[in-house]
């Protein structure tokens, strides 16, 4: 990524593609260099103005212009943004203006946002609420998209970090007054504050990665032996012909996977090949990469059929405790013949029998899988990784507390805690982390 901020920077905000309008921004220290470059007056800033936008005398736009004066913007700097008719030659000739200054250059992924974590307008985790957010594609991760942006880790995180704060200052005095004795009293608050701290922090990683899970999707494997319906179980839960079905066996030989919205919950299911003895080798790749996508799911649902009840105890090495099984075909007589023995829930793919209350199970299964009643919550993997982090550096600390270790060395774990929480906010010399955090944002952000 590109890291020179004496550049002005300049990329389309909104979606590529024919539209109504289109939203040129642009950010650095030549933004007002803009309105002479485009041959328009500068609006006053906050107010919204319409202005003929000219190159080379010739006449590009008629554009709603808005300025933000820095540090009152939302990268920090001078921000102008030009609302477009979202025809691509009227970008374009925006942008060939523009390019053709010195000091304006194209945003790379993420750059706006980068520029604003920069210059302390927001920190890391806010920035990739925002990510989150455009990204949502349920109500729930809607949700947890702007808790984030709003700042609701960011808080959680200041706490603990001031907490980490507060135990490192008596430390710290106690190291340059070496003739002191440390109180007992002020011992034993300062370990029951490091246990407390040490509670909370385990409890929030603890969580079963729920955030990381509503963040990405519940990925969900349809499995079972050839022929039991598992295609036609997937098209009905998307209401589409995504799979194909036969009365052949062994159809399917990839992976097909389908998005779905369970309650506001974001779901990934997939179809998968049959899963049996197979001397065709395409069909052993195929029952190759079913078995991969199912060992890496966070859920699997088995699906038989009254000929392939017995056959359950085959996929055992597959299943955890809350993957369902359903028994498919039930509008054959010899089902509720098996029902009582097998005990699973009956469905007819065919007839529509017992599916919604099987669309009524995974929709819980999905919400107990991602829903929290906290405000707060993991949603990345570096997020976990540095918590725990934490919870080692803190551990120790409290070990050699218990133990009367070296001040110096108690001193050093409480730093190493405060520095995994500031490599989650940002709130460090965090250049290198940037570049890996907004790699994944759009152009534009």
């Amino acid at each position: 990524m590109v890291n020179n901020y004496d550049d002005t920077i300049f990329s389309l905000a909104t979606a590529v593609g024919r539209a109504a309008t289109a939203m040129v921004r642009i950010s650095g220290p030549r933004v007002n260099d803009v309105p002479e470059l485009l041959g328009f007056a500068r609006p006053e800033p906050k107010i919204a103005s319409l202005r003929t936008l000219k190159h080379q005398k010739k006449k590009l736009d008629q554009s709603i212009v808005l300025f933000f004066s820095g540090p009152e913007s939302y990268t920090g700097e001078d921000v102008m943004e030009l609302h477009l008719h979202g025809g691509r030659a009227v970008i374009e000739g925006v942008y060939s203006a523009l390019s053709a200054q010195e000091g304006f250059r194209f945003a790379e992924n993420g750059e706006f946002s980068k520029r604003a974590v920069m210059n302390g307008r927001i920190d890391l985790t806010e920035a990739e609420g925002i990510n989150d957010l455009i990204n949502a594609e349920t109500e729930a991760q809607r949700d947890q998209g702007l808790n984030q942006l709003e700042g609701a880790l960011r808080l959680q995180l200041e706490k603990w970090s001031k907490d980490l704060k507060r135990f490192g200052a008596y430390i710290e005095a106690y190291i340059d007054f070496p003739d002191e004795e440390v109180p007992e009293n002020v011992l034993n608050d300062l370990l029951q504050g490091v246990e407390a701290t040490n509670k909370e922090l385990k409890e929030f990683v603890d969580d079963d990665r729920k955030g990381e899970i509503l963040r990405s999707g519940l990925k969900v494997a349809v499995i079972g032996p050839p022929n039991v319906g598992k295609s036609s179980f997937v098209n009905w839960l998307t209401k589409r012909d995504i799979a194909i079905t036969s009365e052949k066996a062994g159809t399917t030989r990839d992976i097909v996977e389908a998005h779905l919205d369970l309650g506001g919950y974001p779901v990934t299911v997939a179809d998968t090949a049959g899963i049996r003895a197979s001397e065709d080798t395409i069909e052993q790749e195929g029952i190759r990469r079913a078995r991969g996508w199912a060992e890496s799911a966070d859920l699997r649902v088995l699906v038989l059929d009254p000929e392939t009840i017995e056959n359950a105890n085959q996929f055992g090495d597959l299943l955890k405790s809350d993957d369902p099984v359903l028994i498919n075909k039930a509008d054959q007589a010899a089902t509720f013949k098996k029902k009582m023995a097998a005990g699973y829930p009956l469905v007819s793919v065919k007839t529509g029998y017992g599916l919604e209350r099987a669309l009524s199970e995974l929709t819980t299964i999905a919400k107990k899988k991602m829903g929290t009643q906290r405000l707060t919550t993991i949603t990345q993997a570096r997020h976990r990784a540095r918590l725990n982090d934490c919870l080692v550096a803190l551990k120790k600390a409290h070990f050699g507390l218990q133990n009367h270790a070296d001040l110096e060395l108690i001193a050093e774990d409480f730093r190493s805690a405060i520095y995994c929480i500031g490599r989650i906010t940002g709130h460090i010399d965090i250049e290198d982390l940037l570049d890996v955090v907004f790699k994944e944002f759009c152009i534009g952000k």
